[in-house]
């Protein structure tokens, strides 16, 4: 399937299918200094604004590529891993808080997950909740023991919803989705902090946007180089995995 630079998997081959009609002389200069042309073959670095797509016991989620480097499956480091391949958690190197989040959420030594994909990492997301509250939700929703949350930093990894029949994280909700908080996977501090903003079970909350993340330059390799491509660009070359 064809879709930008921007918005491709990270860890899969890719190649260049055509360019947007809007990139103009200097943008065909740059790429072509970095020899990406139509079936240039190249890969995107996935440590840049990524997340990772997991399944396991039976639920999917998406988690943060940094926080998953703590993740130890047999004698790599899940980030290492690429889409398809299985495998047992054997160790979690992580703080106190963020294994309490780990082990909430079903991550722990034994565990077997499945790496279903890398994908970007999008910008908060603006929700309201029972009419009332807007909260932005920061995708990768680290929390620290006894660190202080503030209203426009609530975690959205660990807030399930129910959305037409199906549970998502609220972090993954589609802007104009509306669903029924289902559960959430947290301490009791962060649930009493999230319970404040009214994101408790058995609320309503609606997608309203979301927001731009920040301008990140994609690293990648084309032909054993790296480059480094401006976020304007990304969205104006198209590619395909192959």
């Amino acid at each position: 399937m064809k879709t930008t630079l921007k918005m491709a998997e990270r860890k899969r081959a890719l190649k260049v299918t055509g360019f947007h009609e809007s990139l103009g002389g200097f943008g065909k200069n740059l790429l072509a200094g970095m020899r990406i042309k139509e079936d240039t073959k190249l890969e995107i670095e996935s440590a840049y604004v990524s997340q990772i797509v997991l399944q396991f016991g039976g639920k999917e989620i998406q988690l943060g590529y940094e926080s998953l480097m703590g993740v130890i499956v047999g004698d790599r480091r899940l980030t290492e891993l690429t889409p398809g391949e299985l495998g047992t958690i054997s160790a979690l190197e992580v703080g106190r808080g963020e294994l309490a989040k780990f082990l909430a959420l079903g991550l722990k030594v034994g565990t077997i997950v499945d790496v279903k994909k890398f994908v970007p990492g999008p910008g908060p997301l603006f929700v309201e909740v029972q009419g009332a509250h807007i909260a932005i939700v920061n995708v990768e929703g680290f929390v620290i023991a006894g660190e202080e949350l503030h209203k426009y930093d609530l975690p959205g990894d660990v807030v399930f919803v129910e959305v037409k029949g199906k549970e998502k994280q609220l972090s993954t909700m589609k802007p104009g989705e509306k669903g029924k908080i289902s559960s959430i996977a947290g301490n009791p501090e962060l649930k009493a902090e999230l319970d404040r903003h009214w994101i408790k079970k058995g609320n309503t909350i609606n997608a309203l946007h979301r927001q731009e993340s920040e301008s990140h330059a994609l690293m990648v390799s084309v032909k054993g180089t790296c480059h480094h491509i401006p976020k304007g660009l990304t969205e104006k070359i198209y590619v395909e995995v192959i």
